[in-house]
């Protein structure tokens, strides 16, 4: 049983962000696009992208960018060594956890180029409150290090919903977003975030909240007008000799949980 050491958390909710974070014909149609200026002559650079809604046909290609830009970055994953080495190694159940209703709910986006290459993505699911008790998915998961991310998260969900804060409200959860090494800086997590308040908003969600286990995807939500709900230090989760579980590498502190009321 772990333990948590609570005296120094902050009542105050897990992204990777432009700092942490294929190429295909896409049919559906363009949400919206993005230029990003080249150079004083005013020249398109190629720079160009659009953010579109993910599907289920995208699912291949979605969870090929995630293995190449955010299995290996997430700082939980770094912190444990959750993905062996081998450039196609993988985690099959962080594979689930990234599948899990993400690309058939219409909340899921990601950017693409006009040549049509992913450049970023953001899973969007809706939030229910927690169990009280540990969930089966947790206790059957497998594998012993992606079991330990499930049992974070199930205890920062339990602490965001405390004397059910949220019951009766709808909520929408930004499970993962990513970007391109390659475009990270330029404003693609951002662009994504956006569009999600705006289908949040006009899908009659009250909230949108994001657990941020990097401290980068945080400093993003803050600067969109987030606010802290919950943070948790690494240093305060434990094991039952009292050593930290999680141990990411800095900035990584602790995985705080933002919430935006829209």
């Amino acid at each position: 049983m772990e333990e948590v050491h609570a005296s120094n958390l902050v009542d105050a909710m897990h992204i990777d962000s432009d700092k942490t974070t294929t190429s295909f014909v896409k049919k559906a149609p363009k949400i919206m696009r993005y230029s990003l200026a080249d150079s004083a002559d005013g020249l398109s650079s190629g720079m160009d992208y659009h953010i579109e809604m993910i599907n289920k046909d995208d699912k291949l290609k979605v969870l090929k960018f995630l293995r190449r830009f955010f299995f290996r970055d997430e700082p939980l994953n770094q912190s444990i060594q959750l993905i062996p080495e081998g450039e196609d190694s993988t985690c099959d159940e962080l594979e689930d956890y990234c599948s899990h209703s993400s690309f058939e709910n219409n909340l899921s986006l990601m950017a693409v180029t006009a040549s049509g290459a992913i450049i970023g993505v953001l899973l969007n699911g809706k939030s229910e409150p927690p169990p009280d008790e540990e969930p089966e998915y947790i206790e059957s998961c497998k594998n012993a290090k992606f079991k330990k991310i499930l049992k974070l998260l199930h205890y920062v969900d339990k602490n965001v919903n405390v004397s059910g804060r949220f019951q009766n409200l709808n909520v929408l959860e930004i499970k993962i977003i990513s970007v391109d090494t390659n475009w990270r800086g330029k404003g693609v997590a951002k662009a994504l975030i956006e569009k999600t308040l705006e289908i949040a908003k006009e899908q009659g969600f009250h909230y949108v909240r994001a657990d941020c286990s990097s401290s980068f995807s945080g400093k993003l939500c803050e600067r969109i007008g987030f606010d802290t709900t919950y943070k948790l230090n690494y240093s305060d989760y434990v094991d039952e000799e009292g050593k930290p579980i999680f141990s990411p590498s800095s900035p990584h502190t602790a995985v705080v949980s933002y919430i935006k009321k829209l």
